[in-house]
């Protein structure tokens, strides 16, 4: 991106863009209210929007996934997962699946738990989604997962979507959720098209969702014109069983969000990057299924596998707590055991690793440590196993009511406390 752009994406925004940019615009489809669109039966093949979440079918998956539900917390991305799962309801339990670049996600887990198996792959390469390395993913799925899941299910690998490691006909579907965008040029996007057509069985499905433009002045290599996006499709040799449904709700699109200031403004629908306004689009790219019958991929209803949420609970104990003396430093022995049902994984990463967090309160509820200081775990701690840490503060200047506070945190997750283990709490005396 340009220093220009930045500087108009930045600070000019929505007045610059409704004086200069929409002039010379153009909507390619009328938005229509959402009360236009009938959910009673979703097509597969067509552009996020809100009121699809009235469908009880469809919104199923935020319960699947593990997802906040409702208009004010509407996402397109978690649409996708939604719109995904809504088309893959008749998931055989016999049925071998391929993600192409899956990174952590939920979508994998929920399946080991449906089908045979789960092949999920993506490069693994640098710094990925909160800090997680390559080795990380690979070596310690569970780490990530959302909820209990058959382990034995699912196998992750580095693996190059432009190059699959599998033999042609080898899955029934396969899943590539906001990815195809990053393959770079037309070459290499219908490259993965043909990779993906490959290793499908005759009769199998690849669901794919990406970003569509909506607008006449879109650009963009990260983006789809509509044309584009089923010519591709089409090059690869798949074929869809109806025509994809490009309209958007008015109620969420005039005007859309504007980039980067609407980031986190939900319901995060139609959104608009500097000249480029654009959506999510799903699409069900069907195999032909071919004369042998004996080589289809397979078909039949889903069979639910629930393994339950993970549990994390935390037994928290000190020894005989010293006496302290204002605004100096001291330390407190902890033992932390895993009373859960979830591994607690250690590590350097920014995120799902599990630290314990120590903190000091005054009589009257003041937090006097500010953020928690955290303790990294010594190793790997599963259920029914224990550890022993050393908790580094320093006191506060003299306080009435001096307490210590103890808890468990998953990084960028949540609080043990908000899965109902409790902290613990104890009282601290001056010398």
């Amino acid at each position: 991106m340009s220093f220009k752009d930045a500087v108009i994406r930045t600070f000019w925004g929505q007045a610059f863009y409704d004086r200069v940019i929409r002039p010379f615009d153009g909507w390619l489809v009328p938005p229509l209210p959402s009360s236009t669109f009938d959910v009673s039966d979703l097509p597969l093949n067509k552009v996020c929007r809100v009121a699809d979440a009235a469908n009880p079918a469809w919104a199923q998956g935020y319960r699947d996934l593990g997802f906040p539900a409702g208009t004010g917390t509407f996402h397109r991305k978690v649409w996708e997962f939604n719109q995904t799962l809504y088309g893959l309801r008749r998931l055989p339990p016999d049925a071998v699946a391929l993600g192409i670049g899956c990174g952590h996600e939920e979508l994998m887990y929920f399946l080991a738990n449906r089908i045979a198996r789960v092949v999920a792959t993506d490069v693994y390469e640098g710094s990925y989604l909160g800090g997680e390395s390559d080795a990380d993913v690979l070596e310690h799925p569970a780490k990530y997962a959302p909820f209990r899941y058959r382990e034995d299910h699912l196998e992750v690998r580095r693996m190059n979507g432009l190059a699959l490691e599998a033999a042609d006909g080898a899955f029934d579907f396969v899943f590539c959720l906001s990815s195809l965008e990053h393959f770079g040029g037309r070459p290499d996007k219908v490259r993965a098209l043909r990779e993906m057509f490959r290793v499908l069985k005759p009769g199998g499905v690849a669901v794919v969702t990406t970003e569509v433009v909506l607008n006449r002045l879109g650009r963009g290599a990260q983006y789809f014109p509509r044309r584009t996006l089923l010519a591709l499709a089409r090059d690869a040799g798949f074929v869809l069983d109806h025509a994809p449904d490009f309209r958007i709700e008015a109620e969420f699109s005039t005007p859309p969000l504007a980039l980067p200031m609407d980031t986190f403004v939900t319901p995060h629908v139609v959104l608009r990057n500097f000249h480029t306004i654009y959506t999510s689009v799903s699409l069900f790219l069907m195999k032909p299924e071919g004369p042998d019958p004996g080589r289809r991929a397979a078909t039949g209803d889903e069979v639910a596998a629930d393994q339950g949420p993970y549990r994390y609970l935390a037994a928290i104990a000190v020894g005989t707590p010293p006496r302290v003396r204002p605004q100096q430093p001291f330390t407190m022995a902890a033992t932390v055991r895993n009373t859960g049902t979830a591994t607690w994984f250690s590590g350097t990463t920014r995120s799902h690793v599990v630290r314990a967090g120590a903190w000091l309160t005054s009589g009257d509820g003041r937090n006097l440590t500010g953020e928690p200081v955290r303790v990294a775990l010594p190793h790997h701690v599963r259920p029914g196993e224990q550890v022993e840490l050393v908790l580094p503060l320093t006191a506060p200047p003299a306080q009435d009511g001096l307490r210590l506070h103890v808890g468990l945190v998953k990084e960028m997750c949540f609080w043990f406390r908000d899965q109902g283990s409790a902290d613990l709490t104890i009282p601290l005396s001056y010398e």
